[in-house]
């Protein structure tokens, strides 16, 4: 890389251009930190903040983060170029949604391939990607570890290293290493983005409104979560994608069961703190590690709802519903 280009060390993978949307007319919002989770435990900063001080590692998405090279800042720049066209056209479509007016098709799109650009590049994504891959590369060595010696260039191998085929066994089985085949092997996906877009464009959307902008957001803004606790989970369509598009509007995409029915649907929540707060609760306990909103009275109810909602969910588990 020639010396003239302008390298980016800090790179954020929640756009700031969004994360904006929640400050004040100083230009700071209150971050609220998540500390556990069973049973929730949350701290709220006592100074307001900027964000971009959050949602950022260095060289995050070098091929191995946090060391810089070409890959980060390639990535970084054709990043930047969409974000700049989704910050200009997603206020349009916002608008639109909150006047009640009709979302044509081709704007439902726009919003899925945002949404899917936003999950791909996100840090909960790569994070859950390679721990999956890493779980599974674990798996495949655990069932071919035993037969490694059948193998003359794995046998050959072995006894290079002195290694015996039982220290082999044990290795595999202990799981004390890591998998890692870098950021770029996970960040193909973006390569398949238009066939997950027309996926989610496809699913049953509940459109969630606050005019007053009581919904937070998170450093983990779209949520792609699945209904079953199988080690696979569901398939897409079956999974529940969310996504906070601004502090009035959240969606929720489930399984698109009504075929022929509409598939955009709006409820109107504002005032209804008791729902809010629900779906703010659910944002704060699948994102990172930081929510954040610039009031911070609302924050401090959140802060209460939340260890009242799981209390809830722990009586019904220990009563057996």
């Amino acid at each position: 890389m020639e010396n003239t280009e302008q390298i980016t060390e800090d790179q954020h993978y929640v756009p700031q251009f969004y994360l904006k949307q929640w400050v004040d007319e100083g230009g700071g919002f209150y971050p609220m930190k998540v500390e556990g989770r069973t049973p929730p435990k949350v701290s709220i900063f006592t100074q307001k903040s900027n964000p971009s001080r959050f949602c950022y590692e260095n060289f995050f998405y070098a091929q191995h983060t946090g060391k810089g090279d070409e890959v980060s800042q390639m990535v970084e720049k054709t990043f930047a170029e969409i974000e700049a066209i989704f910050s200009k056209e997603l206020p349009l479509i916002e608008k639109k949604i909150l006047n009640n007016e009709q979302i044509t098709d081709e704007e439902k799109y726009y919003l899925a391939q945002c949404m899917t650009f936003l999950h791909f590049r996100g840090k909960k994504y790569l994070d859950d990607s390679k721990r999956m891959t890493d779980e599974m590369m674990k798996q495949v060595l655990q069932r071919s570890v035993h037969f490694f010696d059948k193998d003359p260039k794995a046998k050959a191998k072995m006894e290079e290293l002195g290694v015996t085929k039982e220290e082999m066994i044990k290795f595999a089985y202990e799981g004390k290493y890591t998998v890692d085949f870098g950021n770029i092997h996970h960040l193909r996906i973006m390569e398949d983005m238009q066939g997950f877009s027309n996926l989610l464009f496809a699913k049953y959307w509940r459109v969630y409104l606050s005019r007053e902008g009581n919904f937070i957001t998170t450093d983990a803004p779209y949520l792609d979560l699945p209904l079953s606790k199988e080690f696979w989970g569901n398939d897409f369509l079956s999974r529940e994608q969310s996504f906070v598009m601004s502090p009035r509007v959240v969606i929720v995409a489930t399984y698109p069961k009504n075929e022929s029915g509409k598939k955009f649907v709006r409820k109107d929540i504002t005032g209804k703190q008791a729902l809010i707060q629900q779906l703010n609760v659910h944002s704060l306990m699948h994102c990172i590690r930081f929510g954040f909103h610039k009031d911070k009275d609302l924050l401090l109810q959140l802060e209460k709802v939340a260890g009242v909602v799981y209390d809830i969910k722990y009586a019904e588990k220990g009563s057996g519903n």
